[in-house]
C-alpha cells in the first residue's frame, strides 16, 4: 500500500478532530455528534442506519450494517464528562499534540477511522463483510455495545480505544461495588466507646487487596486492583463516624472464574458490618494471538513499517459484550489511556497519521474481493 501524503492527511486529521472535539458528547448527550457524523458520512456516499438502544435517548449509528459481519469495527461517540477540564471543547495544538476532551478517548481514533474510510471510499466498502459501529453510552453503562452485540453477531470485533497502537488481545473484567459501612457513634474523644465506620472501610479495602484473585498476575494486564472511586463518611463535628459510603472498582483478570472472585469478595464483606450492592459485573476476555483478526492487524502494522506489539487492556471497553457472545475481540487504537478522563487529555498527530494507515491497510485486507 502506498502511504497517503503526510502533509495532506495530517491537515485532514487536524481539521476533523478539531470539529469532533468542538461538539460536546458526554454520555447521554451524543445527539449533536451523531447528527453531524450522519450527515458527514452521507455526504461522502456511505450507507448509514440508526440502531435503537433501549433505555438510552440516542441510537447507535451503523455504516454498512449487516446481521453477521465478518469484521465489526466499534468506536464510541460519547466522552467522559467535561469535569475539571479547563477548555474541554476547544482543540489546542502544542508540540505535535492535540489537547481537548475526547482527543484520546476516543475522538482521535474516530478521526483516524473516518480518514481511513475516506481514503478507502464507499464503493470499496459496499458488498464487503465489514460493518462500522459508532456506539453510545460506552463511558456510562455500555448500553450501545450491549444492544448491538445481542442483535449482531460478528465473527470478529475491533474496539477502537487508546492503546498506543498496541494490539490488546486481553481485557480485564470489572466488579463494581457500592458499599455502606455501619459503625457505632460516640463522642470523638471516646474512641473506645464507638466503632469508626471510616476505619472499618479502610480495613475492608486492605483485606480485599490481599485476596488471591486480586494478588494474581496476568502477563498482559498486570495485577488485579481494588480502586476506591468514591468515599464519604463523617462530619466536622467531634463524633465517631457511624456511616461510610464507598464505591469500589475491582479489576478482574482473565483466567479467574466468576464464582471464585465473588466467593473471595463475599468472605471479606461478610466479616464486616456492611451492606453491599453489585453495580456491574463484566467478565474479562482473552483472544488467541493466532486469531485471524490479530494476524490481520499484525500484517497491517508490518505493512506500514510499525512494530507488532501485543498487550492487554486494564479497563472495560465495548469489545466485552461482543466477546461474551462469541466474537474474536481485539482492542486497538491511537492515544494513551493514562491521559484519558484528565485535564491533560491529548493525542499525538503522528500517531493519528499512523493509525489511519493501519486502519486503511486493515480495511483493504477485508475488502480485497470487492
Amino acid at each position: 500500500m502506498k502511504a497517503p501524503a503526510r502533509e495532506g492527511l495530517e491537515g485532514f486529521l487536524r481539521e476533523t478532530l478539531t470539529r469532533l472535539i468542538a461538539i460536546p458528547s458526554p454520555s447521554g448527550e451524543e445527539g449533536a455528534l451523531l447528527m453531524f457524523l450522519e450527515g458527514w458520512l452521507r455526504e461522502r456516499g456511505f450507507p448509514v442506519a440508526r440502531f435503537p438502544v433501549p433505555d438510552h435517548p440516542w441510537p447507535n449509528l451503523l455504516i454498512h450494517p449487516q446481521p453477521r459481519p465478518r469484521l465489526l469495527i466499534d468506536v464510541h461517540m460519547d466522552t467522559f464528562p467535561p469535569s475539571d477540564h479547563p477548555h474541554p471543547y476547544e482543540a489546542v495544538e502544542r508540540e505535535g499534540r492535540i489537547y481537548g476532551r475526547g482527543s484520546a478517548d476516543v475522538k482521535g481514533g474516530l478521526a483516524a477511522l473516518l480518514s481511513a474510510l475516506t481514503l478507502l471510499g464507499p464503493e470499496r466498502l459496499a458488498g464487503s463483510p465489514v460493518t462500522i459501529a459508532l456506539t453510545v453510552d460506552e463511558e456510562n453503562m455500555g448500553r450501545g455495545a450491549e444492544a448491538l452485540a445481542r442483535a449482531c453477531r460478528p465473527e470478529a470485533v475491533l474496539a477502537i480505544e487508546p492503546t498506543q497502537l498496541e494490539i490488546h488481545i486481553a481485557e480485564a473484567g470489572t466488579l463494581e461495588l457500592a458499599l455502606e459501612v455501619r459503625g457505632q457513634p460516640a463522642h470523638g474523644s471516646a474512641v473506645e466507646s464507638g466503632r469508626n465506620a471510616i476505619r472499618i472501610a479502610m480495613a475492608l479495602m486492605e483485606e480485599l487487596e490481599a485476596l488471591p484473585a486480586i494478588q494474581a498476575q496476568h502477563p498482559r494486564i498486570g495485577r488485579g486492583t481494588v480502586t476506591p472511586l468514591f468515599i464519604h463518611g463523617g462530619e466536622r463535628a467531634l463524633a465517631i463516624p457511624d456511616r461510610c459510603a464507598l464505591h469500589l472498582d475491582l479489576r478482574w483478570l482473565p483466567g479467574i472464574p466468576r464464582e471464585a472472585l465473588l466467593a473471595q469478595v463475599e468472605t471479606v464483606l461478610t466479616r464486616h458490618p456492611v451492606r453491599w450492592e453489585i453495580l456491574d459485573l463484566s467478565p474479562p476476555f482473552e483472544t488467541d494471538p493466532q486469531a485471524p483478526l490479530v494476524q490481520a492487524l499484525a500484517r497491517a502494522l508490518t505493512e506500514i513499517g510499525l512494530p507488532v506489539r501485543l498487550g492487554g487492556m486494564p479497563s472495560w471497553t465495548d469489545a466485552e459484550p461482543f466477546a461474551r457472545y462469541g466474537a474474536q475481540a481485539v482492542v486497538f487504537g491511537p492515544g494513551t489511556l493514562a491521559v484519558a478522563h484528565t485535564p491533560d487529555e491529548h493525542i499525538h498527530l503522528l500517531e493519528l497519521h499512523q493509525a489511519t494507515q493501519v486502519f486503511l491497510a486493515l480495511l483493504q485486507q477485508f475488502t480485497a474481493s470487492t
